[in-house]
């Protein structure tokens, strides 16, 4: 499946696109209707939907995880472990 966005105007009821769209005739789409906010058109989110993500109960889960604290060197370890479990060697096993 391939999802392709497009800006466009409503116009006279209808949606009117930039450009036309690179589809085979007779192809039939799933039309999703977002309005853009002119004003904030570089911005992706608004804010009451960063508070909402803020919300939910996972956010902030290990905040109380001192092993997380430096959570770039957490990474960093985790990373170097698994680094180790691929390049270690294992011995040979005897038939």
């Amino acid at each position: 499946m391939v999802l392709i966005i497009e800006d466009g105007e409503v116009n006279n009821g209808g949606v009117v696109l930039a450009k036309p769209l690179s589809l085979p005739e007779g192809t039939k789409v799933r039309i999703q209707i977002e309005p853009i906010d002119v004003d904030d058109d570089n911005q992706d989110t608004t804010s009451d939907e960063h508070e909402d993500f803020r919300k939910l109960p996972f956010f902030g889960m290990w905040t109380d995880r001192e092993d997380m604290r430096d959570s770039v060197a957490w990474v960093r370890k985790q990373r170097e472990k698994c680094l180790e479990r691929i390049t270690r060697k294992t011995p040979a096993t005897s038939k």
